[in-house]
């Protein structure tokens, strides 16, 4: 091998020849956008980053309206980067392997395409998404290690797909697929033990709330039902001093939360329910009572277990939603009486739970959490209206969340696309941070 410095010259045979090279340069619309897209999947991106600019400029490059990134997660395909469609279809778009035409292009592993898609048996049709509107589809499978890892689909209103369009997105759908196995998105199967701090995945969800957060990862817990020796020594009138400043915090932020909710048009009418409670005269009378010898937060704990009971003897619907709420509103009043404004949670961590409730409500105002994740659903009714009061990014159905991450793990929560990046690398939390305007450097971790 020659270890000859290179020449600036030309060869000698081209210039004997005549021949001069061609260099490409900008002008030419096709080739300067595949060109850029190249650029960028040359350079290592977060996931998040690449689920938007992926589809952005797929779109200039085959001139279509549309494009959709779908990943494999299990047994399925979710769209989780788009252009075209409302971005509420991320993560709400599901197919099964070999379902539809997307389906049936990581089912064979080869591109497949349609003139009118819609005429097509194996079409499925999305009712979000109007895809009527765009007949002309192609889609290729991204490669993965174990199969196709996802899928890259365009579509646009009219003009078949070439055999060049089929043969330049299937060659990008490989250059893709580096990307998607560095993002390593997991299923919500066993994990290998691993310390905090040292697995880096990404665990898929679906998005409750938009938005992107960055936090320690934390479980939300239960103030301490173990008397405070100040507590269970102080006198009758302390406790009765102390225990209607509680009340009248709690109340007061539900007040606030109920005024929030009419303004925005959110539908919480179980927080007027929450507010009886607290001034029913029966609360007060009892914890009062309860208090004498032992402390306002064991006597909480006790009112709370004796409606528990109750609710179990009985059928009545009512009673039972009036006892699990009282339960609820018992611990966020032991939390204030305690000065436990974060219970076991510091301030602006990500929360991790199965869902939420009054107590998280109450709890949120004073802990201020940066996202929460949550291993259970989140639909139409009160834990809809909670997540949407709290008001921060939330991934709701992230079922290998507990799995694949601890407490005290970083975690990216990325709610315009549901997923959640766990231990994200040094630049993901930089660019993060740089989104919501803060400093880089502060989360307590060595760079990558």
């Amino acid at each position: 091998m020659s270890t000859d410095p290179p020449s600036s010259e030309a060869p000698r045979d081209a210039i004997a020849s005549g021949v001069t090279p061609t260099i490409h340069g900008r002008g030419v619309e096709r080739l300067d956008a595949v060109v850029d897209l190249v650029h960028v999947l040359a350079r290592a991106r977060p996931i998040t980053d690449l689920l938007d600019e992926v589809p952005r400029r797929v779109v200039s490059v085959f001139r279509s309206e549309v494009c959709s990134l779908y990943l494999r997660e299990g047994d399925g395909l979710v769209m989780r980067g788009n252009v075209g469609f409302a971005s509420s279809a991320l993560g709400e778009v599901r197919l099964g392997v070999g379902e539809g035409l997307v389906g049936m292009a990581v089912e064979c592993l080869r591109p497949v395409s349609a003139d009118i898609a819609p005429d097509h048996a194996r079409f499925r049709a999305f009712t979000m998404l109007g895809e009527e509107r765009f007949p002309a589809v192609l889609a290729v499978p991204v490669p993965g290690p174990n199969g196709a890892a996802g899928a890259l689909v365009v579509q646009r209103r009219s003009d078949a797909y070439s055999g060049d369009d089929v043969a330049l997105l299937m060659a990008l759908a490989g250059a893709i697929a580096p990307l998607l196995e560095r993002a390593r998105i997991v299923a919500s199967g066993p994990a290998p033990a691993r310390a905090a701090g040292t697995r880096r995945v990404t665990v898929p969800g679906r998005s409750a709330v938009p938005g992107r957060a960055l936090g320690i990862l934390s479980a939300v817990q239960r103030p301490s039902t173990r008397s405070q020796p100040a507590d269970a020594k102080a006198s009758a009138r302390d406790h009765a001093k102390a225990f209607e400043r509680a009340l009248h915090a709690c109340d007061a932020t539900l007040d606030s939360h109920a005024r929030a909710a009419e303004r925005r048009g959110i539908d919480a009418g179980f927080l007027v329910l929450s507010r009886s409670i607290l001034d029913d005269g029966r609360l007060r009378e009892r914890t009062l009572e309860l208090a004498k010898g032992r402390g306002l937060g064991q006597a909480l704990a006790q009112v709370a277990r004796e409606a528990t009971r109750a609710a179990r003897i009985t059928d009545v619907p009512l009673i039972t939603e009036r006892a699990m709420e009282m339960s609820e509103l018992c611990d966020a009043l032991r939390a204030l009486l305690a000065h436990e404004a974060t219970p076991g949670v510091p301030k602006g961590a990500v929360w991790v739970a199965e869902t939420v409730t009054v107590f998280d409500l109450l709890l949120a105002s004073r802990a201020h959490p940066a996202a929460l994740v949550l291993s259970g659903p989140v639909g139409a009714g009160r834990v809809r209206a909670i997540v949407e009061l709290i008001g921060v990014p939330t991934v709701c159905e992230a079922a290998g969340i507990y799995n694949w991450a601890s407490d005290g793990d970083v975690a990216l929560v990325d709610g315009d696309h549901g997923l959640v990046r766990v231990n994200p690398s040094r630049r993901e939390r930089d660019e993060a941070r740089v989104e919501r305007g803060g400093p880089a450097g502060d989360d307590g971790h060595a760079a990558d």
